[in-house]
């Protein structure tokens, strides 16, 4: 807990409403980055959501409205239309990325968002947008002084894009910096390291090395963490899936739709070149095919792995969260089944491959529809992407890429940091395949492990958390 009088002075203010028409792993990643060059700059973070008046979102929030934020429960039960922004809303209910995520005080500090001089919502956006032009003079992001009392607050106010605009350009050098060390130990303690991982941590060289121990304090220090009506409504929805979460199973996460247009396509292309084929009309499809993901395990590590030193049910389970369910369905369908009706896949007749449930709502991005969609349609949209990402973090083995952001998302996620005291001193052998060595050299003892992580395609090292 800061209690130091000028904890509030240097505040870093994120604006999501701008980035609110990208995905869920965007927004949090966008949130991700802000804390770690907040904190790294020594500054409190703030989220300044956009009033209703100032959102295209009816009922105030792209994640949609909960019943919760409903001023009447029992008119929400009997409401038999088909847009609940008629039904009228607590006055003080989150609004904007905080229905969604409960802020932490780590990053906060406890601080109020400024008055400033009367600042509207509008006032702060406004200087939002000016950054792009800071951005490409180089210079450093514009600073809004704000009396508070006898103490002045500088504040700087940013968006998603303009967060990645200054971090890459001028925060990430510092970081990188090799001789800017005392600043990278008190960062590394801000972010809730103890005295001793601070000083494993700036003993670090490797830029892969340093966003793996950032990420996997981050994901200690819980950076990210859901709002209690998000936490109760994922767990009421993962029930529904047909996974036991009480014993082992791996998970798949297939991103197509717009992606194929746009980040997975370079990926798409080089896969069907390395299959033979020159010619973009020749592809089969344009998009990587499921049993590209399944090549990970080959019959060695299937044989070794499944059914090795883990006590096995007999079946193996693989959840598969993806936007194309249809077309991945039938990709399976069309794949070897052993006699009990399993999929056969590296030699094992052991696979059970498990999809959420079905849902009415055939869309599966949060922002499919735009601002019209109904708020509680969108919520629950919502939901079921958070309860993929909760799946797919705990799996015991996941396969995934770094093109998708939620590739990203679950990496930081799937990282713990070493606590021994030989970190950096000796090699540590790792039975099984619960924990395995991230980025770090082969021959010392690394600061961090990842639960088992394999990448289907595109760069094989993640870039820093929030990217």
């Amino acid at each position: 807990q800061d209690d130091s009088p000028d904890k509030c002075d240097e505040i870093l203010v994120l604006m999501p409403e701008y980035f609110a028409r990208n995905g869920h792993g965007s927004q949090l990643n966008s949130y991700v980055l802000a804390a770690m060059m907040a904190t790294y700059l020594g500054k409190a973070m703030l989220v300044l959501d956009a009033p209703q008046k100032n959102t295209k979102y009816p009922n105030g929030s792209m994640f949609g409205c909960p019943v919760d934020a409903f001023k009447d429960r029992k008119e929400f039960e009997q409401f038999k239309g088909n847009n609940h922004k008629h039904l009228e809303m607590k006055e003080d209910f989150p609004m904007g990325m905080s229905r969604l995520l409960k802020h932490s005080t780590l990053l906060s500090r406890g601080c109020k968002m400024p008055t400033c001089s009367s600042f509207t919502y509008d006032s702060w956006e406004a200087i939002r947008k000016a950054q792009r032009e800071h951005f490409l003079n180089g210079l450093p992001p514009r600073e809004v002084n704000c009396e508070d009392g006898d103490r002045i607050q500088r504040v700087i106010p940013l968006g998603g894009e303009e967060v990645r605009q200054f971090f890459e350009a001028q925060v990430q050098p510092l970081i990188l910096d090799e001789t800017k060390k005392r600043e990278a130990y008190k960062w590394i303690i801000r972010l809730g390291a103890n005295a001793h991982e601070a000083q494993v941590f700036i003993k670090l060289t490797k830029e892969a090395e340093i966003w793996d121990f950032v990420s996997a304090l981050m994901a200690r220090s819980g950076i990210i963490k859901f709002q209690p009506w998000i936490a109760r409504d994922v767990a009421q929805f993962i029930r529904q899936i047909d996974l036991p979460l009480n014993s082992g199973y791996d998970a798949i996460h297939v991103r197509r739709g717009d992606k194929l247009e746009t980040e997975s396509r370079k990926e798409v292309v080089a896969y069907w070149h390395s299959q033979g084929y020159d010619r973009v009309q020749q592809f089969p499809t344009n998009y990587i095919p499921f049993r590209h993901y399944l090549r990970l395990w080959d019959s060695t590590d299937c044989e070794n792995y499944w059914n090795g030193f883990q006590t096995q049910a007999t079946t193996r389970l693989v959840y598969v969260a993806t936007d194309d369910p249809t077309t991945v369905k039938e990709e399976i369908a069309k794949l070897p089944k052993g006699s009990d009706g399993t999929t056969i896949v590296a030699g094992c007749k052991k696979v059970k491959f498990i999809f959420a449930p079905s849902s009415e709502d055939s869309a599966f991005h949060i922002n499919d529809g735009g601002g019209k969609v109904d708020c509680y349609v969108r919520y629950k949209r919502n939901i079921r992407a958070i309860a993929d990402l909760m799946v797919l973090t705990k799996s015991d083995t996941f396969v995934g890429e770094f093109v998708s952001n939620w590739g990203r998302i679950i990496r930081l996620n799937r990282l713990i940091l070493n606590d021994s005291p030989l970190v950096g001193e000796r090699k540590k052998e790792i039975s099984g395949n619960w924990l395995k060595k991230s980025s770090f050299a082969e021959d010392t003892e690394p600061p961090a492990f990842i639960r088992d992580f394999r990448v289907a395609f595109g760069e094989l090292i993640s870039p820093p958390p929030g990217w």
